[in-house]
């Protein structure tokens, strides 16, 4: 996933891609008046595109751009080893293509499209759980509604198992990184991806993220109240990156800033740190 920022110092051809079995899937969040593709040295897609619109491509033959105007577009590399994984894991068949006209405005990849910005612009707070998250939604939109795909494995109906579910959050709570997958916790509880997923969701009513999120949030609540360590401090004990990252998400979750919840339950704390 890349945000490609192209200004006027882009404009013209670029350097040719070498061939290989990889879609590129482009979204555009806003308007480009005109962008032109190139496969083989020859114009291949020359046109215009509306916000959230798309273009779906496969490397298979050489492909180059000319860029005519400068525009945003956010880049999806999906090798097909990936939708294999991705059908494998969800028990569906492997799609043969992807067919998709180009500048087909699809409301969906440009949301998912969109909750990756906030990412782009502080790295520093990516968590691996939902990027991993989108990454398994673009696939599972792109298998249904460009590859001819219908779904046929059965809804999950049932949660995780009480051991699993514990196995689970201990898993999630003991880490204080950011780059923990969805698949290591899925082999924790010895399931696939797609399938934890759903269970979890069913058992918890949360994402893997969202509890990570919420868990974090309570652990520092707690140290808010009982120690007088700075608030710079918990969010790094908490596994946020910084303050300001464990600001916003208590923000959030809460509906006050972590400073300001402290001195309403503990008035002698007068810094706003």
């Amino acid at each position: 996933m890349t945000k490609l920022t192209c200004g006027h110092q882009h404009l013209g051809r670029t350097t040719p891609i070498p061939a290989e079995d990889t879609f590129i899937l482009a979204v555009y969040p806003e308007i480009v008046q005109h962008h032109e593709l190139w496969k083989g040295g020859k114009p291949f897609i020359s046109q215009g595109y509306e916000a959230n619109s798309i273009r779906i491509v496969n490397l298979k033959d050489e492909f180059s751009a000319r860029v005519t105007h400068p525009h945003v577009g956010i880049s999806f590399y999906i090798p097909r080893s990936v939708l294999n994984n991705f059908s494998d894991d969800t028990g569906d068949r492997r799609v043969a293509d992807l067919n998709c006209p180009p500048g087909l405005v699809d409301p969906v990849l440009g949301h998912l499209a969109a909750s990756l910005l906030p990412m782009f612009e502080r790295p520093e707070e990516v968590c691996s759980l939902v990027v991993d998250h989108v990454a398994l939604a673009v696939c599972g939109h792109l298998q249904s509604t460009y590859g001819g795909l219908v779904s046929r494995r059965p809804m999950a109906r049932g949660g995780l198992s009480p051991a699993a579910e514990a196995r689970a959050k201990d898993y999630l709570a003991s880490s204080a990184r950011e780059d923990i997958t969805l698949a290591d916790v899925a082999n924790v509880c010895r399931l696939s991806r797609g399938h934890f997923i759903r269970a979890f969701r069913i058992s918890t009513g949360l994402t893997p993220h969202k509890w990570l999120q919420r868990h974090r949030v309570e652990k520092a609540k707690a140290l808010l109240l009982e120690t007088d360590i700075s608030i710079a401090e918990i969010a790094l004990v908490c596994g946020f990156a910084d303050q300001s990252h464990l600001t916003r998400v208590f923000t959030a979750l809460v509906g006050s800033s972590p400073a300001l919840w402290r001195r309403e339950r503990r008035p002698r704390w007068a810094s706003d740190q």
